[in-house]
């Protein structure tokens, strides 16, 4: 006998999303505190992992930062290097990830299937992303100032 699988709808949480944020502020603040705008650092994670840190722009309220891998596409042709755009909300002290490799504006919840193939919760993977990152440079990487 064949029972067909009923998949359950994504339901965004809220508060899960902007526990992330408030987790992923404290960390950015860490490495964006000294930074001015226009100014970047390169963060080396082992031989040939690099992530280049931008301040894009600062505000009284807002902090906008882009964070770009770098060099391995040069080694790995056909690599997609990884590059997020965050907005570091001051006074709500929440960081949220504006832009993933060339998406803007993310939604909270994708419909499935969607002609971009988003996933249901890309949302919340891309800042759960932010976060994994932020953990691992802070246990293996160094950073250099430009």
């Amino acid at each position: 006998m064949i029972k067909d699988v009923k998949r359950q709808r994504y339901q965004f949480d809220l508060a899960a999303l902007q526990r992330l944020a408030a987790v992923n502020y404290a960390a950015l603040l860490k490495v964006v505190a000294q930074m001015k705008q226009g100014g970047e650092r390169l963060i080396k994670v082992g031989q040939h992992l690099h992530f280049r840190v931008a301040v894009l722009q600062r505000a009284p309220y807002t902090t906008d930062i882009r964070i770009k891998q770098q060099a391995l596409s040069k080694q790995l042709p056909g690599l997609v290097e990884a590059e997020l755009e965050v907005r570091l909300y001051h006074d709500a002290q929440l960081a949220e990830v504006t832009r993933s490799q060339h998406v803007q504006r993310l939604q909270p919840v994708y419909q499935q299937p969607n002609p971009a193939m988003h996933q249901s919760n890309e949302k919340f993977q891309v800042n759960k992303f932010l976060q994994e990152w932020l953990e691992l440079i802070r246990e293996r990487g160094l950073a250099t100032e430009y």
